[in-house]
């Protein structure tokens, strides 16, 4: 299948045969070292301090295969967008800084870490790649949860090498994401069993024709069996944010929502990107944006004729335009339906609680 590399078969779920990481960083002269330091200045405005030894992960931290399937019996978490983003960056785009909220959420998901079958992580989960200190960063948050329950990424546009979030080195394996996630590869899909649910992993950034025809493909196979795919990829198709450049990605419209209306098993697409929190249902399938991780949050904008959120706003303007909460998301398998659960908080109280709760109905 062009634009996709070899997969295997294991219970009727199909996963990627992943890349092999190299964790061996060498020891450098005094002189060799200084070189290095000068073309890490290059490589650094460029990259983002890609160059040099990638930051290893703690040990026993995360899982080194992809698990086949995930405890059906309990539930799932998911959570997006756990970036911080620059100092510089937040002052030229007069953005929020979340670096007080953002550990008073991830609290909360790890007082669940017994009751939850694994975490699901819909991209961004550093600000550069490259960066030592962000992956630093992002092991603070996830490893305390990654030694007990399966992580799963969708990765995210910051998750690759990127000059200035513009050109990206999408056929490249940014070094300490395959340190921590060793099957991933660039463009290529993955599945893991849920049950009689499956959860298919997509990445956003490239290669989406393939992975549509993929998708398809694959949910023809799994309707006999599978009650509902969940999907999860970065860039959201559907969104209501305003004040930004991005908007609704239409290149997962076309090569993945084209795909889905009228097919079994029942699709459910659960996304990032869009800092905030959003609920969209259109053509009657439920959208989900779950990216209140930790970046700074967008506003949305009055008119949402798709929204069928009717949870707390954190603030309004004068426009009508929302704000919505820090935020993750709960999943559970339930007799004929799929509830979802998100919980959040407003950034002027540290009480997170339940911000909207539904079902979807599933049946075979």
């Amino acid at each position: 299948m062009t634009g996709i590399r070899p997969l295997v078969e294991a219970h009727g779920i199909w996963r990627g045969t992943g890349a092999q990481a190299s964790t061996v960083c060498s020891c450098a002269s005094a002189r060799a070292l200084a070189i290095r330091a000068a073309a890490a200045l290059l490589f650094v405005s460029a990259f983002g301090g890609a160059g040099g030894c990638a930051l290893q992960p703690p040990a026993d931290a995360f899982p080194v295969e992809l698990p086949e399937s995930l405890d059906a019996s309990r539930p799932l978490a998911v959570i997006g967008d756990l970036q911080q983003t620059r100092a510089f960056v937040r002052w030229a785009r007069k953005r929020e800084s979340t670096a007080e909220e953002q550990p008073v959420l991830i609290a909360d998901l790890h007082t669940r870490i017994d009751e939850i079958a694994g975490l699901v992580i819909v991209g961004d989960l550093v600000y550069t790649s490259g960066s030592r200190s962000d992956w630093r960063h992002f092991d603070e948050l996830i490893a305390p949860l990654a030694r007990s329950v399966p992580v799963l990424p969708a990765i995210g546009n910051h998750d690759y090498y990127c000059v200035l979030m513009q050109k990206c080195l999408h056929h490249v394996v940014p070094k300490e994401f395959r340190l921590r996630f060793p099957w991933f590869a660039p463009g290529q899909p993955y599945a893991v069993a849920y049950g009689d649910v499956v959860l298919a992993f997509l990445d956003s950034e490239t290669e989406l024709e393939a992975q549509g025809a993929w998708l398809e493909q694959r949910m023809t196979e799994w309707a006999p069996t599978y009650r509902a795919v969940l999907i999860f990829l970065h860039r959201a198709p559907f969104t209501d944010t305003v004040g930004r450049s991005e908007g609704p990605d239409l290149a997962v419209q076309e090569h993945i929502v084209s795909r889905l209306k009228g097919r079994a098993p029942l699709p459910v697409v659960i996304t990032g990107h869009i800092h905030g929190y959003e609920h969209l249902v259109v053509d009657g399938t439920h959208y989900v944006v779950t990216a209140g991780g930790g970046g700074p949050r967008t506003m949305l904008a009055a008119d949402r004729p798709s929204d069928v959120y009717r949870g707390p706003e954190c603030s309004h303007d004068e426009l009508g335009q929302v704000q919505r909460p820090f935020n993750y998301l709960l999943i559970e398998r339930r007799t004929a339906a799929i509830g979802f659960t998100a919980r959040g908080f407003c950034a002027e109280t540290d009480d997170v609680s339940v911000i909207e709760s539904f079902e979807i109905s599933v049946s075979r």
